[in-house]
């Protein structure tokens, strides 16, 4: 069974309309055929994970934008991110009355950072969720 990724070959035209490429010099590029890398953007044909990674580091872009179309933040942002998480479980934390383990703690960190991430939301709303879930 295979899973169809839809927006790969929509990111991979987005990249090569905004460096004026014909599909022939991406193909040329990654040495692949005119047809396959046609059928790769127009997404007839899944997109083997070598010539992503190939395209991805011939145009300097994230493997994972160009799989899921999501950015990834740079290492600053994540440390901000990460402090903002660690503050707001362990204010959750102390103002509920039970006791976590450091594992448990750690847990909810890692939940809450993910789901920040993903959404885009603070870590404080998102801990707020959190904490109001479990009781």
């Amino acid at each position: 069974m295979s899973t169809v990724l839809i927006g790969i070959g929509q990111r991979m035209l987005s990249v090569r309309s905004q460096l004026g490429y014909p599909q022939s010099k991406v193909a040329a590029i990654l040495g692949i055929a005119d047809k396959s890398y046609k059928n790769y953007e127009l997404e007839k044909r899944e997109l083997p994970l070598l010539i992503a990674v190939k395209f991805c580091e011939e145009f300097d872009k994230n493997l994972i934008w160009l799989v899921y179309g999501n950015s990834v933040p740079d290492s600053e942002q994540s440390a901000r991110l990460a402090g903002e998480t660690a503050q707001a479980v362990f204010e959750h934390a102390d103002a509920n009355d039970k006791s976590f383990s450091s594992a448990e703690i750690q847990k909810f960190t890692r939940y809450i950072f993910e789901q920040s991430l993903s959404k885009g939301t603070s870590p404080r709303s998102e801990a707020k969720l959190f904490f109001s879930a479990i009781g």
